[in-house]
């Protein structure tokens, strides 16, 4: 896509602000099944959820609830910095521990996740959770084991492996479309979007710095079209970025946003998580979900 497509496909946006009131929102999922999209509204302890019609309490306490993804079979995979845990949850609202422990030491806080087709799935373990009181209240603690890494948990074989460990926040990460690339952001001291190739045993090789930032700008959460284009949060707004890792475009929001995601029947539907509220947005481009 260029810039011109760009274009095209935004300029019947018809931006909503559906909710606001809240601290500080994150984690938008779409959840197919259920024809609603959920988001997480950290500081406050609970998850909404919106079915295109009204706005309600989806979770309430969420342990602190941050990225949210669905799984192969479409239920909701949930990273809780509270609980320092990723879990899933099905479709009659069951809660099944996924990870808590890397090497009999407590995960930092979980931030976001995506899930492979193989059923594994990748989530990042920045310290936001246990450092900052004012995101997670009555939930301070300490990093166990040293470090913030990007782990993969095998479905099948429970293994929880850290197989990224030299990044200093490693916070969104998502899949390309035909997963032969994995892509994570870095929200430290310096600020970029770093991709891998990845092969079929997930082993991944070849990492290069996709797009940076050298402003206070941070790319947090991001998801892809069907055209392989990644769609980003940045500052008070959303960045589209071509395979090639130029900037092609650029949605300016009201507040600072923090995640996003498609959904809705046809897939156009942009989610928009910026600081207090949830918007949504019509795009003319279809969304993919990582499955």
């Amino acid at each position: 896509m260029n810039k011109k497509k760009f274009e095209e496909y935004t300029k019947n946006l018809n931006l909503k602000q559906v909710h606001t009131g809240s601290i500080w929102t994150e984690g938008p999922c779409y959840l197919k099944k259920l024809n609603k999209v959920i988001w997480s509204d950290i500081p406050n302890n609970r998850m909404l959820s919106f079915d295109f019609k009204k706005v309600e309490i989806f979770r309430s306490p969420s342990n602190f609830s941050n990225g949210n993804t669905t799984d192969n079979e479409g239920n909701l995979v949930t990273c809780e910095h509270g609980a320092r845990r990723v879990t899933t949850t099905n479709q009659n609202n069951v809660i099944t521990l996924i990870a808590d422990e890397y090497n009999n030491k407590r995960l930092n806080s979980p931030n976001d996740v995506c899930v492979h087709s193989n059923g594994t799935i990748f989530f990042t373990d920045p310290p936001y959770g246990i450092i900052n009181p004012k995101r997670v209240e009555g939930f301070p603690g300490k990093m166990m084991y040293e470090g913030c890494y990007v782990f993969k948990f095998d479905l099948k074989t429970k293994l929880l492996e850290a197989f990224v460990t030299d990044m200093e926040r490693p916070n969104g990460i998502a899949l390309s479309p035909d997963e032969s690339k994995l892509f994570i952001s870095n929200t430290g001291e310096k600020k970029y979007i770093r991709r891998y190739d990845i092969d079929k045993n997930l082993k991944i090789t070849k990492p290069i710095t996709f797009a940076k930032t050298d402003s206070n700008y941070v790319f947090d959460g991001f998801r892809f079209d069907a055209d392989h284009n990644l769609w980003t949060s940045c500052g008070d707004g959303v960045a589209c970025y071509a395979q090639s890792g130029e900037q092609i475009g650029y949605i300016k929001m009201p507040e600072r946003v923090s995640n996003l995601d498609f959904g809705g029947i046809d897939g156009k539907k942009l989610f928009i998580t910026a600081s207090t509220s949830f918007y949504m947005a019509d795009l003319g481009i279809q969304g993919t979900k990582y499955k």
